[in-house]
């Protein structure tokens, strides 16, 4: 397996439990935002204060930057799979890491620094 195969594979793996727990959290401080039953479901540890608190903090933003991690290894990791010309792979790479790499990254941190 090639170098850069193996780093897309690490990013994919190590990001993807962060990422649904995180995804988890935003998606319940979101409903605590408009309801109570979540402060039911997580038997009081997640009232109406501390979903601001998580729905508006840095959480989005931790978040959004495993996404960031978690899409460049799998798009890596497809584009390794699945295209053949090795010239048409580095294009493709180097695209990936260009506009899912950087591009959504700072837009990211713009909207977090905003």
């Amino acid at each position: 397996m090639d170098v850069r195969c193996k780093i897309y594979f690490m990013l994919v793996e190590y990001s993807s439990i962060p990422l649904l727990i995180g995804f988890y959290m935003l998606y319940l401080s979101g409903y605590g935002l408009v309801t109570y039953k979540v402060r039911w479901l997580t038997l009081g540890l997640l009232g109406y204060r501390e979903s601001i608190l998580l729905h508006t903090g840095l959480l989005p933003y931790i978040v959004g930057i495993i996404m960031v991690l978690h899409a460049v290894g799998g798009f890596g990791l497809m584009i390794n799979r699945r295209v053949k010309n090795p010239m048409l792979r580095m294009i493709l790479e180097l695209l990936n890491l260009l506009i899912v790499g950087v591009f959504i990254f700072v837009q990211l941190t713009l909207l977090a620094l905003l």
